[in-house]
């Protein structure tokens, strides 16, 4: 599994995300190899319980999303219910405060539509910034969110420099961010075989 990784899968991973970083590819698809081939070697190989179901369309309650998507990735059960979903954003989102709120907005939008769907006590989703981590987590009974949401400090002032500032800091490739994915998977994995179909 993926936390207790050998180094070399370790150091795949990270040149498989450097030469996306560096590749001349537009913005919008820069990481959709990088992280497809990540939550598949996370959650999916080896398996027949997940699947990954990339989300390529923004939705119709979100025409705004048209223009700020890039990568929406669902991991489903064989049910095809919700288990992991997480959405991924350039590098740049993470600089620039309404953007931050804006990914924040936008992970909301999808625990409404998919935490009540979801088979197991708790969906976890992922906002990555390039590789810059903010992990979610749903409670499917109660229905809260965290972490809690932030709203504008004034609505009729401009965001501030820090608005949602250092929320976002956690590297997906660190040797800390690898450990989180691996306690999320573990969690859906254990939780998933508890499930009765």
């Amino acid at each position: 599994m993926l936390g207790s990784c050998p180094s070399s899968l370790t150091q795949g991973l990270l040149n498989i995300f450097n030469v996306s970083r560096n590749q001349n590819a537009p913005l919008e698809s820069r990481y959709y190899g990088p992280y497809d081939r990540l939550f598949n070697y996370a959650v999916v190989e080896g398996s027949f319980t997940f699947f990954l179901a990339p989300q390529t369309v923004p939705d119709e309650i979100s025409a705004r999303d048209a223009v700020d998507f890039v990568v929406f990735m669902v991991i489903l059960n064989q049910e095809q219910k919700p288990v992991l979903m997480a959405e991924i954003k350039d590098d740049r989102w993470v600089n620039e405060p309404d953007r931050r709120r804006r990914a924040d907005t936008q992970m909301r939008q999808r625990y409404d539509q998919m935490l009540p769907h979801c088979p197991i006590p708790r969906l976890y989703g992922l906002s990555l910034l390039g590789t810059s981590l903010r992990v979610y987590c749903g409670n499917k009974v109660t229905g809260e969110v965290t972490p809690h949401f932030v709203g504008r400090p004034d609505a009729d002032r401009i965001l501030p420099p820090d608005f949602l500032g250092g929320q976002w800091d956690l590297d997906i490739l660190s040797p800390d961010g690898l450990r989180k994915m691996q306690e999320i998977v573990a969690y859906i994995k254990a939780e998933a075989a508890n499930v009765v179909v």
